[in-house]
């Protein structure tokens, strides 16, 4: 039996956040039955995701502010795997295949490799989210236009040409529609803040549907007319029977697995991101691993219950920690919304048109590209930017896992020759009082215009026999300088082996045999003992020349 002080708490949390999970709840159906409807499966496994995935991973789960659900991240790569899928299952294979990246994101929990794919940069993930943007705004076009009978080619350079074949048949009713509920969605962002728009538009739709229904009789398609007739459920029946055929053939297991684990790669960077981005906002801390942990029950149980792979979700993220949330309380609430207002609302949602669940897609795409992002790294990253270029042409035009696994690599051969380079800043102080910060050149270069107190030379990251030599040279640049002082800052290094070591080592000896007064500068404190223990430093510098701080050092050279 739960204590009295059990049953308070949970009273509380029940009162601080059932606002914010009603408010994710009303979010959360529409916005479900669309990406459902992208993803080639209709609309209610995407609402079965919005239950059972957003609800499990609300108590295994290590963040207090992510939702997990059906994701606009995830509909081309569902959609694909629904025109592939063997054995003619068609979007019957989605939660087959929510089961097996399931099972794949409790494999990477269990190894603890996720800190791996840390390594995986951020301009990828928003190189794929931009791709997939494009891919959902070409694919709703069809039903934007009036031609979603045509049968989709599953490429998006085919998408183009059939609509192309086809502009005859676009219907002017359904086009008026879908403007009408584009730009309602992007004025009600503009100037109404405090409730998503997906929530109006959507009540909007079901009305306009029925009255077209009952009185207009305009031609234009409903979610009835494309579905038939639909009512909200729990659970539906999957294709368990499927599973020992598709092991059963190396070729069919092979995509399988292919397929689940590009969509847990996906699933466990936008989650990650996602819960990172809601400390960030709430300055909180999440637990990574626990949030893989409710992640891969999430998938488990969405699809044993039928629903899609899921993954965090920050437009309805973003909404819960702006309606006031303050625990995972409010994600189970949201869950439980979830099924009540579908099993009571969802048969209404048959009159809504598809061109307005064509907006809402529209909408859920523009949100993907992060503008922001992308005029940073076009500003003071032009590498990151070209790896997101990259990533997002491959998505849009060959294949998302492609692009994931182009981008990761460009990403680490952009990092092996920053490696190979030698990652390093420095910081020229003038006997005038005045700084100069030099950072983002291949060589380190100071001029002899003016006179100079001290030079502080910066090193990031792990050094080692491939970026020594270049560290090297710079260090004979500031040996041969005028400066009468040099400060070795270490605040960023996180590791150097034994030639890095004696690369250090003969710098101070260079710089100390041309008259330099030489300090070595907030370097951690296992960095400071190896550097101390070597022969060499050691005999050169004595422990005061290592200081906590660089400003400590500047000071003792006068230049503070």
């Amino acid at each position: 039996m739960p204590s009295t002080n059990q049953f308070n708490t949970l009273s509380q949390l029940i009162k601080e956040n059932w606002k914010s999970g009603l408010t994710v709840a009303l979010i959360s159906v529409p916005l479900s039955i669309a990406i459902s409807i992208a993803s080639g499966a209709g609309p209610i496994p995407g609402v079965i995701t919005g239950i059972w995935g957003t609800a499990i991973a609300s108590i295994f789960g290590g963040s207090n502010f992510n939702i997990i659900g059906a994701a606009g991240a995830l509909t081309t790569v569902l959609f694909a795997a629904t025109l592939a899928a063997p054995l003619g299952l068609g979007a019957g294979v989605l939660p087959l295949l929510a089961i097996g990246s399931g099972a794949i994101i409790l494999v990477v929990w269990a190894m603890g490799a996720d800190r791996f794919l840390y390594y995986v940069p951020s301009s990828v993930m928003y190189g794929f989210a931009a791709g997939v943007a494009i891919l959902i705004a070409a694919s709703q076009m069809f039903d934007a236009t009036g031609l979603s009978a045509l049968k989709r080619t599953g490429t998006f350079l085919g998408d183009l040409s059939l609509m192309g074949a086809h502009v005859q048949d676009i219907s002017l009713p359904t086009v008026a529609t879908f403007l009408v509920g584009l730009t309602f969605i992007l004025m009600w962002k503009k100037f109404i803040k405090a409730l998503p728009a997906v929530i109006p538009v959507s009540i909007v739709g079901i009305i306009f549907g029925v009255i077209n229904t009952n009185v207009l009789h305009v031609p234009i398609l409903s979610l009835g007319e494309k579905f038939g007739s639909f009512t909200a459920s729990l659970a539906t029946s999957i294709s368990w029977g499927a599973l020992p055929q598709i092991f059963a053939q190396p070729e069919t297991l092979l995509w399988f697995i292919k397929a689940s684990a590009l969509i847990a790669l996906i699933g466990i960077l936008e989650t990650l991101i996602t819960a990172k981005i809601g400390d960030k906002i709430t300055k909180t801390q999440s637990s990574s691993q626990s949030e893989l942990l409710g992640l891969g029950l999430a998938n488990l149980g969405s699809g044993a219950a039928g629903g899609l792979p899921a993954t965090g979700v920050f437009i309805r993220a973003g909404a819960n920690i702006r309606a006031g949330a303050t625990h995972r309380m409010s994600a189970f609430i949201a869950a439980i919304a979830t099924a009540v207002i579908a099993l009571i609302v969802l048969p209404y949602f048959a009159y809504i048109p598809v061109a307005i669940i064509a907006a809402i897609l529209i909408n859920t795409a523009i949100g993907l590209i992060e503008t922001e992002k992308v005029h940073e790294f076009w500003h003071y990253e032009k590498s990151a930017f070209a790896i997101f270029m990259l990533v997002a042409l491959v998505t849009v035009l060959e294949d998302a896992g492609i692009a994931v696994l182009v981008g990761a690599v460009a990403a680490l051969l952009v990092f092996a020759d920053s490696v190979s380079r030698g990652r390093f800043d420095a910081t020229l102080a003038y006997k005038d009082g005045s700084f100069e910060k030099l950072y983002g050149a291949r060589m380190l270069h100071i001029g002899t215009e003016r006179a100079l107190a001290a030079v502080t030379y910066s090193i990031a990251g792990s050094v080692g026999y491939i970026d020594a030599e270049r560290h090297a040279a710079n260090f004979r640049h500031i040996a041969a300088c005028s400066a009468p002082a040099a400060i070795i800052r270490l605040r960023d290094l996180f590791s150097l082996d034994l030639e890095a070591q004696d690369m250090l080592a003969e710098a101070v000896l260079d710089l100390t045999a041309h008259g330099k007064e030489v300090y070595i500068s907030s370097a951690r404190p296992e960095i400071v003992r190896e550097l101390q223990t070597h022969r060499r430093i050691a005999h050169t510098l004595p422990p005061e020349r290592f200081t906590a701080k660089t400003e400590d050092a500047l000071r003792l050279v006068g230049v503070l």
